[in-house]
This record gives structure tokens, C-alpha cells and sequence, in this order.
């Protein structure tokens, strides 16, 4: 069963405004050191566990209404580089939707995780997750929890 695990954050480019219904977290780390993907401005990532069970996909809807996800990896200017797929994940468990430095369109963006399907026979596989959402290279927002196909 496809279910989308909603976030409900908003990213106001300009000013940083977020509204959330999952945990967020303060945890200080070097981006570099964990995150894997290209930098940009704003970046969105997603990192969790269990990659060789389920298949979480990262989603970004910018201002100008266009997804971006893996069923489109790009628009409006903004890329998806990483795409983990149960268990081919040559970056991990992980998937990062980044803009190019003053490509990115001004305005609100919406993100979320969507638990797409579990890779084994089990349809009720838990995932921990970790989304960090930064601008100018720093995290803004840290966002942790569990997701399974029930959530």
C-alpha cells in the first residue's frame, strides 16, 4: 500500500517558517561528515533505516507547483541526486533534493515522505528517519521518527 507520510512543513524561502506534526529534533553534526548528495540552496534530506526492507522517496513541491521526487528528479531549478531504492543505495540509505546557489524560486515549499513500499514480504516494516532542511548551509530543521506503511 502506497501512503504518503506528510510532513506538513512549510519552507518559506525569504523567511524560515515551519509547521510541523512530527518530531523535531536539535542535533548538532557536520553536514559534510553524514549527508550525502550535492549541496544547494535550499536542500532537502532525507537519510533512514532499514533501506533493505523499504523504500522511502524524499518529495519536494516548490512554490511553482512542481514535484520533485523520483518520479520527476527535476524542476524548478531543483534536483534529486540521491534515490535509494531497497537496498541499491550507493549513498546509503539516504535520497537529497538540493538548488543550485540563487536558482531556487522565492516562496513556500512543502515537503514530505512518502513510505512508496516495503522490498520483502512484510507490508508493516518500520523505518527510523532522519530529514534535515537547510539554506545557506546550515540545517534549519531536523525533523526524526518512525514510518511504516500503516503511518
Amino acid at each position: 500500500m502506497n501512503k504518503k507520510f506528510l510532513l506538513t512543513a512549510l519552507l518559506v524561502f525569504s523567511i524560515s517558517t515551519f509547521i510541523s506534526s512530527c518530531k523535531k529534533s536539535e542535533t548538532n553534526f557536520e553536514p559534510s561528515s553524514v549527508i550525502k548528495g550535492k549541496p544547494g540552496n535550499p536542500r532537502f534530506n532525507l537519510q533512514f533505516s532499514n533501506a533493505h526492507n523499504v523504500d522511502l522517496d524524499l518529495h519536494v513541491l516548490t512554490p511553482n507547483g512542481t514535484e520533485i521526487s523520483y518520479r520527476n528528479p527535476s524542476g524548478d531549478g531543483g534536483f534529486l541526486d540521491v534515490d535509494c531504492l531497497c537496498g541499491s543505495c550507493p549513498d546509503g540509505a539516504s535520497e537529497n533534493i538540493f538548488w543550485i546557489e540563487g536558482t531556487a524560486p522565492r516562496g513556500i515549499y512543502k515537503f514530505w515522505i512518502e513510505y512508496y513500499t516495503s522490498c520483502t514480504l512484510s507490508d508493516n516494516t518500520n523505518s527510523s528517519y532522519t530529514l534535515r532542511v537547510m539554506r545557506n548551509h546550515q540545517v534549519l530543521e531536523t525533523f526524526t521518527g518512525t514510518v511504516n506503511s500503516e503511518t
